[in-house]
């Protein structure tokens, strides 16, 4: 059904039947209930959702074996973040999302002494992304200590978090 299709069909119906179809896609369609939540819901409901989303992408990240670490689920991690930025309404909510993803990397690559060059680039690409945001939302104060604590990590492998290092030191100049 294209979209020409689709305004017809509702420019045929009347309010009730239009509630009635709403309300419709509100019970069948997960992402329609989850788009109302985010646009109509209170902090406490979205906080639920990215809480959520924050054990899930640390699930990724778990694994026993000290000697063989099993490699993270970064395609599955990406996708999670993709979903919540499709659903997201303010922008600035993504932030800690970024942010929890890169610690959690960065966390798990010192733990398990594990290198590799999706996991570096899942790492800063979650963290410049926070980084843009932190500086368009102008939000520095608030994400300063988090993002200090993040680069002093980084530091004991500076070579692929060279970008990322050098977006922190154009957005925390003084």
């Amino acid at each position: 059904m294209n979209r020409n299709t689709f305004k017809k069909h509702i420019n045929q119906l009347e309010v009730e039947e239009l509630k009635e179809e709403l309300f419709a896609l509100f019970t069948k369609v997960k992402g329609v209930k989850n788009y109302y939540l985010m646009e109509l819901g209170d902090d406490k409901q979205r906080q639920k959702i990215y809480n959520k989303a924050k054990k899930e992408i640390t699930a990724k990240y778990a694994t026993k074996s000290y000697r063989r670490p099993r490699r993270p689920r970064i395609q599955k991690i990406k996708t999670i973040i993709k979903s919540l930025e499709n659903e997201s309404i303010l922008p600035y909510e993504l932030i800690d999302i970024y942010l929890h993803n890169s610690e959690v990397a960065i966390a798990f690559m010192m733990e398990y002494s594990f290198y590799s060059t999706p996991l570096t680039n899942s790492i800063n690409n979650t963290f410049i992304k926070a980084l843009e945001l932190i500086d368009s939302e102008l939000m520095k104060s608030e994400y300063e200590e988090r993002c200090l604590a993040l680069t002093n990590e980084m530091n004991f492998m500076p070579w692929p978090f060279y970008n990322s290092m050098s977006l922190f030191l154009k957005v925390y100049a003084k």
